[in-house]
């Protein structure tokens, strides 16, 4: 079993480099707005390599190619329902992503016996996974959060789209409040898994020191902070159970 959790999370640290830190805005704004473009192909091309090399395993690459391939269908769909629809379906898009993922990844390893080639522990994979996770990934997930309930940025009107605010989004947070979420979620997610909860309390009481005259970018603020703190000390919980 253990294999096959390695597995999981390397697919897994996979989806993450493909579909958020390999996918820039331009090309998910091309393909939302058309059902098939030459993005497509080429974020395919990207997962289908990222799922193979990742694997470590040179018989992985037709479970990589189903993969991608269900991958890109799902996208299309993604583009066609998004040309119709204003919802915000970038939770359920990537809840399918990873149930496909974890399917294929199960089935390969029931019917082909997954092992990995060299040592390593399952601990140290979900550490590198989880800092991941810490950086741009939970900007766009903490972003898509405060679009389905309807938070903007203050003195940003909101225009509800359908598509999921990515990191350079027009109405996204600013460079430097993503650097600053970036760096509370590494700081407590590092300090939380060695135990050091009271420094993580010490952080959270700094960031409260600014005050603001304008009561929605307060709210605003704390409502980002929550969610970015709150992802990484669930993370580390997570990873300190392994």
């Amino acid at each position: 079993m253990i294999a096959l959790y390695q597995l999981l999370l390397l697919q897994f640290t996979a989806h993450l480099l493909a579909d958020f830190i390999f996918q820039g805005q331009r090309w998910s704004q091309r393909k939302a707005s058309r059902s098939f473009t030459h993005y497509h192909m080429w974020h395919t091309l990207i997962v289908f390599g990222l799922s193979f090399l990742l694997s470590f395993d040179t018989g992985f690459w037709v479970a990589a190619l189903l993969i991608a391939l269900l991958h890109l269908g799902q996208d299309m769909l993604k583009s066609n329902i998004k040309i119709r629809t204003d919802k915000n379906w970038f939770f359920t898009d990537q809840l399918i992503h990873l149930m496909i993922l974890a399917g294929i990844s199960i089935a390969y390893h029931h019917y082909l016996e997954y092992t990995m080639p060299f040592e390593v522990s399952l601990r140290t994979l979900a550490i590198a996974s989880s800092l991941l996770l810490c950086l741009k990934p939970a900007n766009i997930i903490i972003k898509n959060i405060l679009d389905i309930f309807h938070i903007e940025a203050p003195g940003e009107p909101f225009h509800h789209t359908g598509r999921e605010p990515l990191e350079e989004d027009s109405r996204g947070l600013p460079n430097a409040g993503k650097l600053i979420g970036i760096t509370e979620r590494l700081l407590a997610f590092i300090l939380v898994l060695f135990g050091q909860y009271g420094a993580v309390g010490l952080i959270i009481a700094a960031k409260s020191i600014l005050r603001f005259r304008n009561t929605k970018q307060s709210e605003y603020v704390l409502v980002g902070t929550l969610l970015s703190f709150g992802m990484a000390i669930f993370l580390a919980l997570l990873v300190s159970q392994l």
